[in-house]
């Protein structure tokens, strides 16, 4: 027996469930849970981005306020209430789905949210593309 088929069976042997690879077929509901979760996400992070860039933002001199902004704060803390209610969903959602592909712990969490922030940020780096949806 070769050197190669044996490393291959010990390899084999020594793979518990934690350390076994998966498919690419497993982690096909979470990438489509969290690219329909990132597609709705884009509207409560721009309201995260908004509130960031008028408030603290423009208090530590970052951006500038805009001048038209006289409605006060509170409009702003009922949003962030809406956009809280939608991070939770998404918290709910992903541990649900977590569970059923059980998929490691780490490795999808942090494809959920990369692949979460994906249409943020390229909505964020090309605005023009709204234009192109509607």
């Amino acid at each position: 027996m070769p050197l190669s088929a044996i490393r291959d069976v010990v390899k084999g042997a020594a793979m518990t469930n934690a350390t076994k690879p998966y498919s690419w077929s497993a982690w096909l509901a979470p990438v489509s849970v969290n690219v329909v979760l990132g597609s709705v996400g884009v509207i409560p992070l721009a309201f995260v981005w908004m509130f960031l860039a008028q408030y603290p933002l423009a208090a530590l001199g970052l951006t500038e306020r805009d001048p038209t902004d006289n409605d006060g704060i509170l409009p702003w803390l009922v949003l962030l209430g809406a956009v809280g209610l939608f991070f939770i969903l998404w918290t709910v959602i992903n541990k649900v789905t977590r569970r059923v592909t059980r998929l490691p712990n780490r490795s999808y969490w942090w494809v959920s949210v990369i692949i979460s922030l994906t249409p943020f940020v390229f909505f964020a780096v090309f605005p023009d593309a709204w234009t192109a949806l509607g």
